[in-house]
């Protein structure tokens, strides 16, 4: 049943009070137990008994025993105050950031290669706080985090949006990468032109990859002439491992292959030359999340 807006209800404190005197057995404990005085619980049960029109309590020689109304009342009054209890532990564990939550997007590149390592870090500094990842096109994420769906997000080519901040968060190039045993694998640059000689795998038009790879292309006068599109980074590289072709992908995508060794990267030589590509933490200027406002930090660092 729907409470009226108009209703009075009682005092948490009164309830408390009245579940003390209970478990206690008697006022005299229960000040105790509360840290306040007699006649501070006396008038608390008398204005609960006030508010509910009947006795919670009758006399029985020297004892108080609960009356039949104050029987009936008794389990309510205590699920209020341990939903109170509750509400306190809660809210002061969040304050302390023991428990929380937060919403982060980031590209499919960042959220892959990069932030992994800093939400590690973050769980170690915060384990009671949960972290929903969402990863996908910096468009699609952009158009979530301005409608309030995410608190915060990583994104690459962001402009000044009002109301909003954004801090450079991490930047790579695009670099050409080919097998260990692939004729140019001792070089260190190599040509554009010599792309037409060769299958080029490179991520699929519309994402963020080929943006900045056919503007490099334009800009320079050259025609990209791709074999294989990819919606993926691993794909790239396994094609390119495969054999199929030699690939541009970022940097950091291929770094861990790098580190073992099978595949090698290269800069593409002027008139393209190095394509820079730079992404960017974004969130409100206001966040009142708590747990939010750590992993900014962090993310900022």
């Amino acid at each position: 049943m729907l409470i009226s807006k108009n209703a009075k209800l009682p005092n948490p404190a009164a309830l408390r009070v009245f579940v003390a005197v209970v478990e206690e057995g008697g006022v005299g404990r229960a000040a105790l137990a509360l840290g306040i005085t007699q006649p501070a619980v006396s008038q608390y049960l008398r204005a609960l008994e006030d508010h509910v029109g009947h006795p919670l309590f009758e006399r029985q020689g020297r004892h108080l025993v609960l009356s039949r109304v104050g029987q009936a009342l008794l389990p309510e009054a205590r699920r209020v105050v341990q939903a109170l209890e509750e509400f306190q532990r809660v809210s002061q564990a969040m304050g302390r950031l023991e428990l929380g939550e937060v919403t982060l997007g980031a590209s499919t590149t960042m959220a892959t290669y990069v932030v992994p390592i800093y939400l590690q870090n973050f769980h170690q500094a915060y384990p009671g706080v949960r972290v929903h990842v969402e990863s996908g096109s910096s468009e699609r994420l952009a158009e979530r985090l301005r409608m309030g769906e995410l608190e915060l997000a990583v994104l690459e080519g962001v402009e000044h949006w009002d109301g909003y901040e954004r801090h450079l968060f991490y930047e790579d190039e695009l670099v050409l990468i080919v097998p260990p045993d692939h004729p140019w694998a001792g070089r260190e640059s190599v040509p554009p032109e010599w792309l037409k000689g060769e299958s080029l795998v490179v991520r699929k038009p519309g994402s963020m990859t080929w943006r900045a790879l056919e503007r490099a292309f334009e800009q320079a006068g050259l025609e990209l002439n791709p074999t294989f599109y990819t919606d993926n980074n691993e794909v790239t590289k396994r094609l390119v491992l495969a054999g199929a072709g030699v690939g541009i992908v970022s940097r950091v995508v291929v770094q861990p292959n790098l580190k073992v060794g099978n595949l090698r990267a290269l800069r593409l030589e002027e008139p393209v030359g190095e394509i820079r590509r730079y992404f960017w933490l974004v969130h409100p200027k206001v966040v009142s999340n708590l747990a939010a406002q750590a992993l900014t930090e962090l993310l900022k660092a």
